[in-house]
Order: C-alpha cells, then structure tokens, then sequence
C-alpha cells in the first residue's frame, strides 16, 4: 500500500480534509427535492470553475469517460473532426475521436512542439471540409501547454466546434471557456479541482449546445443528449439517468467552495507563481526543464535529471529513500523526464520544499 507517503504525482492530488471529510459522510438517496437543489448549485459552482453559462454535466467515471461523452455526443455522420496531437493524450483524444468517425483526421505534431495557430491553419486548408477540432490544453505526458486561446480564435472564425481536453488545466491554469470561445470542455475531478477520483466533467458552452443537440448520435450512459433529457423530464427530483456516485459529489461541492473562496484568478496566479519557483530552484540542482517557462504547463511540471542520473531511478529513489511520489514521463518521455503535480494542495510551498530537498540530496549523490 502506498499510505504514508507524500503524493506529488500529476494527479489524483493530495485532497484536503475538509474535502475527504465529506467522503466519510453518511450515504443519503441521489434524488429527491433536497439532493436536487444541493446538485444543482454545485454545477452552477461548477459552471463558474469552467467560466461558462452553459450546461456541465458530472458523469461518474474518470477523464477519458468525459472524452468518450463529449465525442459521443457531438460526432455523427456529417461531421468531419481534426484533431492536434503533440503527446499521449493527444492520441488518446484521437482514437476516441476515431472510435466514432473513422474518418477523423489526425495531425501529429512534434512531442516537443506546441500546436500553432500556423499548424492548425495548415491543416484547415489541407482539409476544408472540417467543422470541428479537438486538442489537448495542458499535455500531462511531457509537461507541454498548447495555446488553446489562440486556435480557438481561428476555429471561431472558421465557425468550427471546438474541444478541449482541459484535464490537467481546469481549475489551475487560465481556460475561461464563453471568453475564449471553448465549446466543449473536459475536465476530472482528481486533477486541478482537488477531489478524489470518480467524475468526470464536461462542460458545454451555450454555443457548443446549439451546435449539437439536434444530432443523433449513439450510446447511453456516455450520451449526453441522454442526461439532457432526464435534466428537463426529471428536473425537480432526479436531473440525470444514472445514480449518482454521492460522496465523491459531495467531496466536489466542499473542493469548489475552497476553490471559490480562494478566488479563481488568485488560484491560477498560485499555481503558476509556484511552477516558476519549482522551476528556479531545481535549476539550481541541474534538473533542465523539459521546455521553457513560455510553453510549459504551470500544473505538470516536467524535468530531465541531471547528467548521470537517470529520471526513472530518480523516481524510484524519490519513493524507496524519501517516501515522495512523483512520476515518470509517459509515451516518449517515459523514461527520459520526470514529472511533478503541481496543482491544488500540491502548490504550497510547504509541500513542494521537502521534494526539493529530497531531489538535491539525489542529485549529490
């Protein structure tokens, strides 16, 4: 087992009391007058976190089932996807995205390189006939940030639906999505939003909304034209077509309330205020970052070990000698980086120093 150490991977997170509190909560029935207003005012809370005045939906299950949902729900027969991939999950997004449009196209961008704004043009004019795009914001495999603002400017232009695998983002990294013009957005509750795993989220914008709810597309529980459709029939006792995993919902009502409170623009000037000073004092030790602050996400922090060390001993070593789990790199960085979680709890200083100390103490050998 692995209690007693001090998790600092790139999710889950460590999660509050306060937040796991609420776990050990008696069971109460997920329906009802009550348990519908108090659901109900948590997915405004979470309409807040997204920053959109469109529908969100909790559905049970992890990141990857709220990838499944949204596809599932927006890609049917006349619809022609493209989807940007510079890591892991960005060929995750495109096989999903190809479990329903064998069609889809896929461009595969270097690991090591943003998605432009160039790129995605590029890749408009290759393929004309798209009318919707997906990416990934913050690539948790290497640690990279694609400039999701940016292309969702040029799929607005184009009048393209746009989606975005905000997993490792929302919550800890800037992605206010009617600003920016995000249709559909995908997000866990063990990443940024410091609750234990259990739901997956997915937001669709008011646009987005009108864009897809007159497809017919396949499946069920993944189907959100199907939770809609219970939101209005069963709106005053029971708002979705399942049952409800209640105390991981009731841990995400306590972790948005922290959230809020601390204030969202606060939140996010945290995370990248302490991915910097992470960043400063392990060059100090000669861990080379995997990219330069500019393109790098703020919530995943990736690093080479320094020479003659290799990343994957120090990952085991962080665990056998100092009881400090943090990850190895995934898909092509398995192996050659290391990574750090650097979101909720795990952006305090008093909770990132003894990784430092740690780390120094195997870079000294």
């Amino acid at each position: 087992m692995l209690d007693g150490y001090r998790l600092m991977i790139p999710g889950p997170t460590q999660v509050s009391a306060d937040v796991l509190c609420e776990m050990a909560k008696p069971i109460v029935p997920h329906y009802g007058p009550d348990w519908t207003a108090f659901y109900k005012e948590t997915m405004l809370l979470l309409g807040g976190v997204f920053g959109t005045e469109g529908k969100v939906f909790a559905v049970p299950g992890s990141g990857s089932a709220g990838l499944d949902a949204a596809f599932s729900s927006s890609a049917d027969e006349t619809d022609r996807w493209l989807v940007l991939s510079n890591g892991l999950f960005g060929e995750r997004l495109a096989a999903i995205a190809r479990s329903y449009r064998p069609d889809a196209v896929v461009v595969n961008v270097p690991l090591t390189e943003q998605v432009t704004v160039e790129c995605l043009r590029n890749a408009l004019s290759e393929h004309p006939d798209t009318t919707a795009v997906a990416v990934v914001h913050s690539e948790s495999s290497s640690g990279l940030l694609n400039p999701v603002r940016e292309l969702a400017q040029v799929c607005r232009e184009r009048d393209l639906l746009f989606l975005v695998d905000g997993i490792s983002s929302v919550g800890g990294i800037d992605l206010p999505m009617d600003e920016w013009g995000v249709d559909i957005c995908i997000t866990a509750s063990q990443k940024c939003l410091e609750c234990p795993p259990g739901l997956a989220l997915v937001a669709v914008s008011s646009r987005g909304w009108e864009r897809i709810q007159h497809k017919v597309t396949p499946g069920w529980y993944l189907n959100l034209h199907v939770w809609e459709e219970y939101a209005e029939k069963w709106s005053d006792w029971h708002p979705y077509p399942i049952t409800m995993a209640v105390p991981v919902f009731r841990a995400m009502r306590r972790a948005l309330e922290i959230i809020l409170d601390e204030g969202l623009e606060a939140r996010i000037r945290r995370h990248r205020e302490s991915a910097l000073w992470v960043r400063e004092q392990l060059a100090g030790l000669g861990y080379r970052a995997v990219f330069d602050a500019s393109i790098a996400s703020p919530t995943v922090l990736a690093f080479f070990a320094p020479d003659g060390l290799d990343s994957a001993d120090v990952v085991r070593r962080m665990r056998s000698d100092h009881r400090i789990l943090i990850a190895n790199g995934m898909g092509e960085f398995r192996g050659k980086a290391l990574r750090i979680g650097n979101m909720g709890p795990q952006t305090a200083r008093e909770q990132m120093k003894p990784v430092i100390q740690a780390l120094a103490a195997i870079a000294a050998g």
